[in-house]
């Protein structure tokens, strides 16, 4: 698994350009990026433009299946020379509603550091734990569901332990207690975003 990870931080880093952050509507990630690749293509900015991302994570879904699901919904990663010429197309095509880091009247946007790659690209592991009650023979008798418990509560301030936001805090907004996820939110890209983490990730900072 290091060298995997020593893998793609030199991809990562290999890039000629910087990487920024991209928002768009949230749910559009993928049509932003269609639509993206060909503007470029047809502004001929493959020599300026040279990689856009969604960061995506394997999870178990439905039925044991492996998906990718998107980590930060509403935004799209991109490695770029920041130009005039630039800044001007990947803002005006369409589903994009702005770059990430910008302060407002035409300045260009800050891009991130080497350090927030790794964090915010790397995929994480499959969650190969086992939610799923009363395994084994179709014919034995159903159990009972179980609920997951949970050392805080709704509104509550946590601390997330793991993870590309490991000590980061942020408010309980959310908590299913079939599935042992909660909804919290916290600060992303200057702004608060709701995002979902198991139970056992989090732990209490403070009660609200």
């Amino acid at each position: 698994m290091a060298i995997d990870l020593i893998d793609i931080e030199e991809e990562l880093a290999s890039y000629k350009g910087q990487w920024f952050v991209i928002n768009c509507n949230s749910g559009h990630e993928d049509s932003v990026k269609s639509d993206l690749l060909q503007k470029i293509e047809s502004s001929s900015l493959e020599e300026k433009v040279f990689d856009i991302r969604i960061s995506k994570s394997p999870v178990m879904g439905k039925n044991n299946k492996i998906v990718d699901k998107n980590k930060f919904p509403g935004y799209i990663f991109i490695n770029m020379h920041m130009t005039d010429e630039t800044w001007f197309i990947i803002r005006n095509t369409p589903g994009v509603t702005g770059f990430i880091g910008s302060s407002g009247k035409g300045a260009k946007p800050l891009p991130l550091t080497s350090e927030e790659v790794f964090r915010l690209l790397n995929q994480e592991e499959v969650n190969s734990k086992d939610k799923k009650v009363g395994k084994g023979n179709a014919n034995q008798p159903k159990k009972e569901k179980v609920l997951y418990q949970a050392s805080f509560k709704l509104k509550d301030v946590v601390t997330i332990k793991d993870g590309p936001f490991a000590n980061t805090e942020g408010q309980v907004m959310e908590m299913d207690f079939e599935k042992g996820i909660a909804i919290v939110n916290i600060e992303l890209f200057g702004r608060i975003t709701p995002t979902e983490f198991e139970f056992d990730n989090l732990s209490l900072a403070y009660k609200y």
